[in-house]
């Protein structure tokens, strides 16, 4: 059975959408009034006002759907999950190679829950956010000041050619527990019953670990951060047949949101997998 679709790696993707849209969208261009009709002047995008002081707070991650954010994404590619120590001390992960004008690029964009198929499954989510680059999936999420949750997962088409994905939990999944800090973490046990992964009737259990491991300064191929947080997930995965686990490290910055991440091969629980793999399934950098 496929666990890919709904594989945590994929899961934080909603994470690093609506915290990077709600910054840009102030940059959106104003429209020009139209002679025959009354102009009305966009809703302004929640503002964001960071201080740089290593803690994410509810306010420094705004939420904002419908904004693009582009991602470069890289097949098992090798990595330094630790980081490298500069003379002062600072954590450095150096992501500015390779060129990301040879990697295929995600644009994703967070959704309003309103006119969605799967809306009456989800009614506390405030918004959908891509679960796979494709934005073939996608995560009804719930978000306040304590933290952001999954609800669950859902095709993004109620008719997929791949099949139908559709998994509601009993128990959300916490994939930021805010505010964000050295050492914050959060455990959730969901369980999802009678559900769909690609049209396969499956019901499983997630447990997952989410742990803010250390700060640093990260250099993307365009822009250098400082104070970013590393924030390290685990996601062990029991089916009702077979079971799997993956680790993820994402790099989240105040008003920005994930800005990096690494991904882990898949493997089974029977199989030790170890946080500081060398080589990720995927590496994603926020880029041109």
């Amino acid at each position: 059975m496929r666990c890919d679709p709904v594989a945590l790696g994929r899961l934080l993707a909603g994470v690093v959408l609506a915290g990077a849209a709600a910054s840009w969208s102030a940059c959106l261009p104003t429209p020009l009034p139209d002679d025959d009709e009354a102009y009305v002047p966009p809703a302004p995008a929640p503002a964001c006002h960071g201080d740089n002081d290593g803690t994410i707070t509810a306010a420094e991650l705004p939420v904002v759907t419908g904004v693009v954010a582009r991602y470069r994404i890289g097949a098992d590619v090798a990595v330094d999950v630790d980081g490298s120590v500069d003379d002062e001390g600072v954590v450095v992960w150096d992501l500015s190679r390779p060129d990301p004008q040879g990697e295929p690029v995600a644009s994703l964009a967070a959704e309003p829950m309103a006119g969605q198929w799967f809306a009456d499954l989800f009614p506390q989510a405030g918004l959908a956010a891509p679960l796979s680059a494709d934005s073939a999936q996608l995560g009804p999420l719930v978000i306040d000041d304590d933290g952001w949750r999954l609800l669950g997962a859902a095709s993004s088409n109620a008719n997929p050619a791949e099949g139908l994905t559709r998994v509601v939990y009993d128990q959300p999944t916490t994939l930021y527990p805010l505010p964000l800090s050295e050492g914050a973490t959060a455990r959730s046990t969901s369980r999802a019953d009678d559900a769909l992964l690609l049209g396969v009737p499956t019901s499983f259990v997630d447990e997952t670990t989410v742990t803010v491991v250390r700060r640093g300064r990260v250099i993307l191929p365009d822009l250098v951060l400082y104070n970013t947080l590393q924030v390290t997930v685990r996601l062990r995965r029991t089916l009702v047949a077979g079971d799997v686990q993956q680790v993820s490290h994402h790099f989240v910055h105040e008003c920005l949101g994930e800005v990096a991440r690494f991904v882990s091969p898949a493997a089974p629980l029977s199989q030790p997998l170890d946080d500081d793999f060398a080589v990720a399934q995927e590496v994603w950098r926020l880029s041109l």
